[in-house]
């Protein structure tokens, strides 16, 4: 496309054939044809300028001198063509490096031309000054590279495929044993050169080695063309159980990849975890069909279909019982864990959580786990901390959270270090520390940003969005938070949505938009009543009560029934931290009647309760409200 773009006029044509054929002279009519031939573009000039003058200087040295019926080459393919045909016995030395690649060594060049080593140093050196190729230092050390890509397709093009296929396989055996550190380090260098070579149990071998190393240094988008390679390369194999458990394993494995990238709840994501259930079902392969429905309870839960995903999980925890297989059994809590939380069952979350963290050996453990995307004793941390922040706990939270930020630092993954500090900023949030919640969202998004991971970089937005608003900065933070919604939202994310919703109503709220903001809370609620997502309700009617006073100071009787709902969801969850919240809005509400008794006895046991966090905003502010009330 490029070569298109940066036409040339007649006289800057005329001026590079000037250049290029430098003390020669063509006739007027032969740089006339160039001009026509070539349309300006200045790869085309080059080297129909470089085939016109090498013909005429064969033309020369034939007998009877230079022919006046000289002729231009039609296209650049005919150019380069007649280039490489006039180079006689090199052009077979082109087309092995063709083979090798747009760039190769002379080390691999020589072993797999197998020809003469003069023999060979003399054919580069013919393709070196006839420019087909460009060499970096000096023989045996030297590297070699095609001056166009278009010259190594044709130097491709013209080998017969038996020769072609030969060549790959010589070169694919050659690295395998005379490179092992190139073959190690380049697995989708033997891939193709197998693929090419016909070669498919051996290339699917090295395609999925390649996606392995891929995803072991986070280079998410190449695991995924590797996986996708491979598993194509499987679908050509005769069909039979050992292929379809091989297909299996290799969309495990393109789904882990796609977690990062597209997000837990993509399109995509869900297509090769249903792909690779649906395999060992028919299989009847019990072990990875445990692997497959886990990670579609990942899928479900985050996608918001929270029975669904306990569904699965729970599949899992009674099979772990019955096999014994403790591993399973303990990963299967922290998916059973989840979609609870996100029903409101927080104290049944905490526990599921806290039996794994205690069943949890990193020595055995860690090199086990099936990779979903966060690291699970990060995940198990993380989450913990969260449960614990809903359930009033709010220092044995935080340090669950830190917790989970410490081991994800020593791993570096940075998926699951991104999963750790958000985490903690919903902790964070929860404590209703604004600074530390606006530093760990930042650091969420910005992992995010560089790592390409959309799901991060739109959550760390909502949520250094909603901690700026909240800290005055208003319409921009405003903005911060939609943006982040809409990236989010693009994964295919549903998991937890009643909360960003409710942080989005939080920030329209802080920017005085009380009717977008009863909206906001209103559909919040609606998607919590048909998504099975509680885990938010108490804090949305508890919202709702705030907003109607702030519009309309008079509606107390609406206030107090929506703060009165949000206490009794916050009991029956346990959830205390929503709780004390709400039983604060009743207090102060029942205070401006003058009901300072009912007030205080509404507060204070709900206070007491409380033996941690007491220094966090809530906990101060009630500490206040009841000083006054007594």
């Amino acid at each position: 496309m490029q070569l298109l773009l940066n036409r040339l006029t007649p006289r800057q044509v005329r001026e590079m054939v000037a250049r290029v054929t430098l003390q020669a002279v063509l006739s007027d009519a032969l740089v006339e044809a160039v001009i026509a031939r070539t349309d300006g573009v200045p790869l085309f000039v080059e080297e129909l300028t470089k085939a016109v003058l090498e013909g005429q200087q064969s033309a020369a040295s034939a007998p009877g001198g230079i022919s006046s019926g000289l002729e231009v080459p039609a296209t650049l393919y005919d150019s380069l063509m007649a280039r490489l045909d006039r180079l006689g016995e090199a052009s077979k030395v082109a087309q092995v490096a063709a083979v090798l690649g747009r760039e190769c060594s002379h080390a691999l060049l020589s072993a797999v031309a197998g020809i003469p080593e003069a023999a060979l140093d003399s054919a580069l050196t013919r393709l070196v000054e006839a420019e087909i190729l460009y060499v970096r230092g000096a023989p045996p050390y030297a590297t070699y590279t095609f001056k166009h890509a278009l010259m190594q397709d044709i130097a491709y093009e013209t080998l017969l495929k038996t020769r072609r296929r030969e060549l790959h396989r010589k070169a694919a055996q050659v690295v395998a044993e005379r490179f092992p550190a190139q073959a190690e380090a380049e697995p989708e260098l033997l891939a193709r050169h197998f693929e090419a070579a016909g070669l498919t149990d051996e290339a699917i071998g090295y395609y999925e080695r390649a996606g392995n190393r891929a995803w072991e240094r986070s280079a998410y988008d190449e695991a995924i063309s590797q996986f996708r390679k491979t598993i194509a390369l499987q679908a050509t194999l005769p069909a039979d159980p050992a292929r379809d458990l091989r297909e299996a394993q290799l969309q495990m494995a393109l789904g882990a990849s796609l977690v990062p990238v597209r997000g837990f709840a993509h399109a995509e994501t869900e297509t090769a975890y249903e792909r690779a259930r649906s395999l060992c079902e028919a299989a009847g392969n019990a072990a990875m069909l445990v692997q497959a429905r886990l990670a579609l309870s990942n899928v479900y839960v985050n996608r918001g279909e929270v029975d669904r995903s306990l569904q699965f999980a729970e599949q899992v925890l009674a099979a772990s019982e019955q096999t014994h297989d403790r591993f399973v059994f303990v990963i299967a809590h922290m998916q059973a864990a989840l979609p609870m939380l996100y029903q409101g069952r927080f104290g049944a979350s905490l526990a599921q959580l806290e039996r794994l963290i205690a069943l949890y050996d990193p020595a055995f453990d860690r090199e086990k786990q099936i990779q979903r995307g966060s690291d699970l004793e990060v995940s198990a941390l993380g989450v913990a901390g969260w449960a614990l922040s809903y359930l009033g706990h709010l220092d044995r939270a935080l340090e669950r959270a830190h917790q989970g930020v410490a081991v994800a630092r020593t791993l570096a993954h940075p998926f699951s270090l991104a999963f750790a500090r958000f985490m903690e900023t919903l902790v964070h949030r929860t404590r209703r520390d604004l600074k530390a919640q606006q530093e760990s969202a930042a650091d969420v998004m910005a992992i995010g940003d560089a790592q390409g991971f959309p799901l991060w970089r739109g959550v760390g937005r909502v949520y250094r969005g909603l901690a700026r608003a909240r800290l005055g900065e208003g319409a921009t933070a405003l903005a911060e938070i939609t943006e982040g919604l809409a990236l989010a939202a693009g994964t295919g994310n549903r998991g937890g949505t009643p909360g960003m919703l409710f942080s989005l109503a939080d920030g329209q709220c802080a920017a005085g938009q009380y009717a977008e903001a009863l909206g906001t809370v209103e559909g919040a609620l609606a998607l919590s009543a048909s998504s099975g997502q509680h885990f938010f309700d108490a804090a949305l009617y508890d919202l709702k009560g705030e907003i109607l006073l702030a519009t309309d100071p008079t509606r107390i009787p609406e206030a107090e029934t929506l703060f009165g709902r949000s206490i009794e969801i916050a009991r029956d969850q346990e959830a205390k931290t929503f709780e004390l919240r709400a039983a604060i809005r009743l207090a102060r509400l029942l205070r401006r009647q003058g009901k300072l008794g009912d007030a205080n006895a509404l507060l204070a046991p709900v206070y007491a309760w409380f033996t941690e966090g007491l220094d966090t905003p809530d906990l101060v502010e009630a500490k206040t409200l009841l000083d006054v009330l007594v």
